[in-house]
């Protein structure tokens, strides 16, 4: 194909309308008219020869090949959009820029803070979007609306919401498991035994449907049915959750070491087996090279090395 006889801004027109399935909207977003919208729509179809979006009751759908395009158009977008910003150098100090990471709040309490006492001196200007581990966050890395995920290691947790073929991963830290309780509830002065440990209502993050956690799956391996009285959505609230209460909480070494003692909570070693946590750092393959991300990379493993 000939470039010169194509619009490139077309591409852009194109991964909103893919994306919102909606004239109207798609506008909004681009900050044109409706009518412009339409016009631009009207070119694309005669381009590809296709309807792209066809009606369908009082909602839009996407064609078999405007569904194919979705992939490319946003990856073509995203590699103009790192070839735009390359620089013969990076300098932290004056650079601008977000970065976007999901995590957990277990991650954003023990390892956050760190890297952020190294970014905010380092590159003053960058900014941070935090949000939680969603069932679609691998997808939104894909996308390019993230550009990392914080996550345990075993891809197995999130079922069919797997990190796609083109991400990459970095081991950043290890943690094991302990068992959090209120003493006034809960004797643990001796340590606890597995049989109590079965014997005691516990609680449990629930991060949403296909996705488990690592005590869920040990649970579930055990052969053994734990009674869980609480749902929680955070690794957090299962520690805050306690006091006064004669609950168990299974929970990372790092986040109970931080949360239990000022709670006048107790941390005992956890009787049943349960596999060591590791949490990896993810990115896209297409920013592999790119400057500013690896300087992010290099900064959470700096933040890594002060977490003990």
């Amino acid at each position: 194909m000939d470039l010169s006889k194509f619009d490139l801004n077309l591409l852009r027109t194109l991964d909103v309308l893919l994306e919102e399935r909606n004239v109207t909207h798609a506008a909004e977003r681009l900050f044109i008219t409706q009518q412009a919208t339409s016009g631009a729509l009207q070119r694309l179809r005669r381009h590809f020869d296709d309807e792209l979006l066809t009606r369908v009751g009082r909602h839009f759908e996407l064609t078999p090949l405007a569904d194919s395009l979705v992939v490319p158009v946003r990856e073509a977008l995203l590699a103009a959009k790192i070839a735009l910003n390359t620089r013969p150098s990076f300098d932290p100090q004056n650079a601008r820029g977000t970065c976007r990471i999901a995590m957990s709040d277990y991650a954003l309490s023990v390892l956050l803070p760190r890297f952020l006492r190294r970014l905010t001196v380092q590159a003053p200007h960058m900014r941070c979007v935090v949000e939680p581990v969603t069932r679609t966050s691998f997808e939104r890395l894909d996308m390019g609306e993230l550009d990392f995920c914080l996550t345990a290691h075993d891809v197995r947790l999130y079922g069919i919401h797997r990190p796609s073929k083109r991400t990459r991963s970095a081991a950043m830290f290890h943690d094991d498991f302990v068992c959090v309780v209120d003493p006034r509830n809960v004797d643990v002065s001796r340590g606890m035994p597995l049989k109590t440990y079965r014997q005691l209502r516990h609680n449990s993050v629930a991060f949403g449907e296909g996705i488990a956690t690592i005590v869920e799956t040990a649970w579930a391996a055990s052969g053994f049915e734990y009674d869980v009285a609480v749902k929680a959505p955070s690794f957090s609230a299962l520690i805050l959750m306690l006091p006064g209460t004669p609950l168990v909480a299974t929970a990372q070494r790092r986040l109970a070491n931080a949360l239990a003692p000022p709670l006048g909570l107790a941390i005992t070693e956890c009787p049943l087996t349960l596999p060591k946590l590791q949490e990896n750092l993810t990115w896209h393959e297409r920013t592999e090279d790119s400057p500013v991300h690896n300087y992010l990379r290099k900064t959470f493993e700096a933040a890594v090395s002060d977490l003990d």
